[in-house]
């Protein structure tokens, strides 16, 4: 599943509401007619089909309201299998499927009611509510109080008093305040369409690091943006002089068409030749602009394209370097893709579970075959950093198990779960941590990270302002002492 998803705003919650998330017009022709309703009780949510239109409703507790519907009726049908009372839903867009079960009422769930939206003409804001309504979410859904040590009873004790039912912006800086406190990067809060979310991550991504060092040298405004971007290019500009001759300028020129796509190129080290593969993300090819979920094979494709070009330019290196030190995730199931150009047989790659009421519920184990196009068995190197974020660090959970590879850098940054997305009546969106992903060696890097064979600092700022990059400097010591 992708890690990150698009702004859910107040505006699209209202929209889509109104129209009761119908994903066609009325037609002229006469369609069988469907009345169906599908509950999950680990995803909390109800699919109603009628006809040829679906509403989700969110399922809270007992409480229950229509929210966006992020899989339209199409996609759903295509990918589900029906199996007597029960629907498996094999998500195009992720590695695990999702099993709903037939229900006569939507009340048989909703048994403590179904709640006003802001979408309604008798809606009201209650600060109270759509609190206790994000805390019970989260203790439904959340898998990792355990690991970031929060007592969450304590949290509702704490909070819940200080709550004024018709205060707003009170409630955006208590959840704030809370967000902080668990400190997860895939647990945050859209609560505006002209603001950033509310998030914090645990440890520093080099857009943070940067943001300090401006800080630490007393910079602000142009002059601390200026800095950022400064450094930033630095790092990029620093990893290319490695590159030969052979191979730098087309790396340069692709580099300033998209700094944000993959890029490769040879470095020579006293003979060898080494492969360098930067990965920024596991987005590649995918239309973002539609909030809508979506099969993204059509991507994938485009993306193995991809990888068939820099497999055969890399061919004949004898070391390979992947650089995900600031991948920012994406689709888990891209990033096997890529897996599968590194495996000589049948792999486990994650075993994955979902959290719901306390408990882990199986979901899936994620195998990968070798793939026939080109290729590399060669060893590798695998670049990280405490800004490798979520589907980044799924990749790297999974290469961390294979024997020709080793990990350098610092660990990545423990928000290895999916995004859970949820929303709240008054139009307000939230993500969660809500999956556990181990390895074929039963390691879950959460909170911790996937920990590295060799610690280097990954962006030393001496180093940089040297013009070196100390992770490649690392390797390449490797291979000339051996």
């Amino acid at each position: 599943m992708i890690k990150c998803i698009a702004k859910l705003v107040v505006t699209i919650f209202c929209i889509s509401l109104l129209g009761c998330n119908s994903d066609s017009d009325q037609s002229d022709i006469i369609k069988e007619q469907r009345n169906e309703l599908w509950y999950s009780d680990i995803y909390g949510e109800i699919k109603q089909i009628s006809g040829d239109s679906v509403v989700t409703w969110q399922v809270t507790g007992a409480f229950c309201y229509p929210i966006i519907t992020l899989d339209p009726l199409p996609l759903f049908d295509s990918f589900s299998q029906k199996y007597k009372d029960q629907l498996i839903y094999e998500r195009p867009y992720d590695s695990g499927p999702a099993s709903y079960r037939s229900i006569q009422n939507i009340e048989d769930v909703c048994t403590d009611g179904i709640l006003d939206t802001i979408a309604g003409n008798s809606y009201e804001f209650d600060a109270e509510v759509i609190f206790q309504l994000f805390w019970l979410d989260m203790q439904n859904h959340y898998a990792f109080f355990k690991e970031r040590n929060i007592d969450w009873e304590h949290i509702y004790e704490v909070y819940a008093p200080k709550l004024n039912e018709n205060d707003e912006e009170q409630l955006i800086n208590i959840i704030s305040e809370i967000l902080e406190i668990l400190s997860d990067g895939h647990t945050r809060l859209y609560y505006n369409l002209d603001e950033e979310p509310i998030s914090f991550e645990a440890k520093l991504t080099l857009a943070k690091r940067l943001e300090q060092e401006a800080h630490d040298l007393e910079l602000k405004g142009e002059a601390a943006e200026n800095y950022i971007i400064e450094q930033t290019v630095l790092v990029r500009e620093n990893i290319t002089q490695y590159l030969n001759k052979a191979t730098q300028p087309a790396f340069i020129a692709r580099n300033t068409l998209n700094s944000f796509s993959p890029n490769w190129g040879i470095i020579d080290v006293e003979g060898i030749q080494v492969g360098y593969l930067s990965l920024p993300h596991f987005v590649n090819f995918i239309e973002t602009d539609n909030l809508e979920r979506q099969d993204i094979s059509y991507a994938n494709e485009a993306f193995n394209n991809l990888l068939d070009e820099v497999f055969i330019a890399l061919d004949g290196t004898q070391k390979l370097i992947i650089d995900i030190r600031d991948n920012e995730g994406g689709y888990d199931i891209q990033a096997l893709e890529l897996i599968k150009r590194f495996i000589s047989g049948n792999t486990l790659v994650w075993d994955i579970s979902t959290f719901y009421a306390g408990s882990l519920h199986e979901l899936i184990t994620v195998y990968a075959e070798p793939d026939s196009r080109p290729y590399y068995q060669n060893d590798i190197y695998l670049l990280t950093s405490n800004g490798t974020f979520s589907a980044g660090e799924s990749f790297a959970l999974a290469m961390s198990t294979l024997p020709k590879v080793t990990l350098v850098g610092e660990p990545t940054a423990g928000a290895t779960s999916d995004t859970f997305p949820r929303m709240l009546p008054n139009g307000w969106a939230y993500e969660l941590s809500n999956e556990y992903y181990k390895n074929g060696e039963g390691l879950n890097a959460e909170v911790l990270g996937v920990p590295v064979d060799i610690e280097v600092d990954p962006y030393d700022k001496f180093a940089r302002g040297e013009k070196k990059d100390l992770t490649i400097e690392k390797i390449i010591t490797l291979l000339t002492e051996d």
